[in-house]
């Protein structure tokens, strides 16, 4: 016999449902949100920085561990036992950025290391998983047959030859795209088609940088298995109009500009954004351009909110130890991959470190900005400390540096935003600031405040 739910019954099974259904909503949503890890280490002999995914596959993440762990390794004792202070700060960056297409994870490891000389070390490693088999694949994984992987590199052979700004050798291209998988570790399938990377050497000089080329699939669908082949996209046309507020104001008010290094970060960056409107503040971000590629809806996001989006290079390398080419190749890259995101050319400039030549800012041609209210958020990981530190050096005009790749940088940029709107402070971008102060910003100047 089946017994009927009073009305108060009915009321807690419904509450119990929507409680559920809640729980696992935001469950779900959690689950979407990238986890990373971050290491920072700066002592009087060397800086290092490594920021790497959390992934859920141990098998990938166990090949990630041992590549980070070797290349730290091999960096910290050549710098353990230097006595040479006179020269410039040993440098260790190491990145590793995480696509998933088609079914298969593509893990790209990159390593920038400086222990003395005329320039950084480069190692580049590559991890390619099919989540359908559940095992390590390589190139030749993705083509009918071993002819149709010796065909790729003669289309490969062309591609590189026509880029009309190289002065290549032939017979050096010639061995560098031939069909070997030593030659091919460094791709991946796109919504264009096929992205190839060749790090310096291996199709030109290290003056030349790395090469990059993408196959678009009409070219090479005949030569993929089915399951693999595509069809190439247009670029998206980006025409984003950034909302404005006015300044008026904030005409009589204490100003600070709040600046976010090392970005953007999925969970992070939309947290920040999430709570910016409670303090009516906008914020501005210095990204790298090697996390904006997967990370575009949080930096479009940030712009379309009024945030500033400045340049903070593409591999966070030290600008004073490159060569002009080297400096020229960072700053193009990180600026192409943002104005593919934004759909604008960034013309604000934090460098590594605070460190660029008066020869280097020629060659930039950028705005400079560097900041005077630092509050080792990197180091000591504590949001009140964070807080505390930037409430008791805050000033008119202040410029403060912290990371929005940390969860407690964020929110104790927050808690001192709290505390400083009862002090009086209104919190403004770099170029509302200087609109605030009548500031004409030049390529020349390195902006550390603006009273």
């Amino acid at each position: 016999m089946k017994r009927r739910l009073n009305k108060k019954g009915k009321a807690l099974v419904l509450s119990l449902s929507l409680v559920i259904l809640i729980s696992s909503i935001f469950i779900v949503k959690g689950l979407t949100k990238k986890e990373e890890d971050h290491i920072l280490e700066s002592t009087d002999t060397y800086d290092l920085k490594i920021d790497y995914p959390n992934i859920d596959n141990k098998k990938i993440m166990n090949k990630i561990n041992e590549y980070i762990d070797y290349q730290k390794e091999n960096f910290l004792n050549v710098v353990k036992d230097t006595k040479d202070l006179e020269q410039p700060k040993y440098d260790f960056n190491l990145s590793v950025t995480e696509n998933n297409y088609n079914n298969v994870t593509y893990i790209y490891m990159l390593t920038f290391s400086y222990t003395g000389g005329a320039h950084y070390t480069r190692d580049d490693a590559s991890i390619y998983y099919d989540n359908k088999s559940n095992e390590f694949i390589d190139i030749t994984h993705f083509f009918k047959d071993e002819e149709s992987f010796k065909k790729i590199s003669s289309i490969v052979y062309y591609y590189v030859l026509d880029l009309k700004d190289k002065n290549f050798d032939e017979l050096w291209v010639k061995q560098g795209t031939e069909a070997t998988i030593d030659n091919y570790k460094h791709f991946k399938f796109t919504d264009e088609g096929l992205k190839i990377l060749f790090p310096p050497y291996q199709v030109a000089s290290w003056a030349d940088g790395e090469i990059s080329i993408v196959i678009p699939y009409e070219e090479i669908n005949d030569l993929l298995k089915e399951e693999y082949r595509g069809t190439s996209k247009e670029t998206e046309v980006i025409n984003i109009v950034p909302e404005t507020r006015d300044l008026s104001k904030f005409q009589n008010k204490k100003l600070i500009a709040f600046t976010f290094d090392d970005g953007p970060s999925e969970s992070n960056t939309n947290y920040l954004l999430d709570n910016l409107d409670k303090y009516d503040a906008k914020v501005t971000f210095f990204v790298l351009g090697s996390r904006v590629e997967n990370n575009k809806e949080t930096i479009r996001r940030a712009y379309l909110e009024g945030n500033d989006i400045g340049s903070h290079t593409y591999n966070h390398r030290n600008l004073n130890l490159l060569s002009d080419s080297a400096l020229m190749e960072e700053l193009k890259k990180a600026n192409d991959a943002i104005k593919d995101a934004i759909g604008k050319t960034p013309t604000l400039l934090r460098p590594p470190y605070g460190n660029l030549t008066d020869h280097g800012k020629e060659l930039a041609n950028m705005n400079i900005v560097l900041w005077n209210v630092d509050p080792l958020d990197w180091k000591y990981k504590d949001k009140n400390r964070v807080a505390n530190e930037i409430i008791e050096h805050a000033h008119d005009g202040a410029i403060v540096l912290v990371h929005d790749i940390y969860k407690s940088s964020v929110e104790g940029a927050l808690l001192a935003m709290e505390e400083l709107q009862q002090q009086g402070y209104a919190f403004v971008t770099i170029t509302e600031m200087a609109k605030l102060r009548g500031i004409t910003l030049d390529t020349e100047t390195s902006y550390f405040s603006m009273k």
